[in-house]
C-alpha cells in the first residue's frame, strides 16, 4: 500500500497570495494622496462681449423672416394672416432687401400634418437657401 495516497492528498493547484492586504494599503494611499492634493485655481483671461442694444435688436429683427403656423394651422407674418401662396413672395421680397437673411418657421405643435412641410417648400420656391430655414415648436 502507497504510503502518501491514502494519508495525503496532493494538490496540484498553485497557491494563490491573499490580495485584500494590498489592495486596503493602495486604498489608504488612495485616500492619503487625495486628501493632501493641492488645487491650484488658475485666474482665467476676461471675455469682453458687446453689449446689446436697441439698434443691434431692431437691426436683427429686419433681417430675420418669422412665418408662424398657428393652431389653425394659419400662417402669420407681421401679424397678419398670410395664404400660402403669398408664402414666396414675401420671401423673395425679403431676400431682396437682405440676401443673408434667415428664415425661421415656427409650427403649433397642434397644427396640421403637412403644414410645416408646405411653408418650406414654399420659401424654398421663394429663393431660400435650405441652410437658411430653421423649423421650431411655439
Amino acid at each position: 500500500m502507497p504510503l502518501g495516497k491514502d494519508r495525503f492528498e496532493i494538490d496540484d493547484s498553485d497557491p494563490e497570495p491573499d490580495l485584500s492586504p494590498m489592495i486596503d494599503c493602495v486604498f489608504i494611499l488612495l485616500i492619503f494622496f487625495i486628501v493632501t492634493a493641492t488645487f491650484v485655481e488658475e485666474d482665467g483671461f476676461v471675455v469682453n462681449r458687446p453689449e446689446d442694444s436697441e439698434n443691434s435688436a431692431q437691426a436683427n429683427d429686419d433681417q430675420t423672416l418669422v412665418l408662424v403656423i398657428r393652431k389653425d394651422s394659419q400662417i402669420v407674418h407681421d401679424g397678419r394672416v398670410v395664404p400660402l401662396s403669398a408664402v414666396p413672395g414675401i420671401v423673395e421680397s425679403q431676400l431682396q432687401r437682405e440676401d443673408r437673411s434667415p428664415i425661421i418657421i415656427q409650427s403649433h405643435p397642434q397644427s396640421r400634418n403637412g403644414v410645416t412641410y408646405e411653408v418650406q417648400n414654399a420659401c424654398l420656391e421663394g429663393g431660400a437657401k435650405p441652410t437658411k430655414i430653421t423649423l421650431t415648436d411655439s
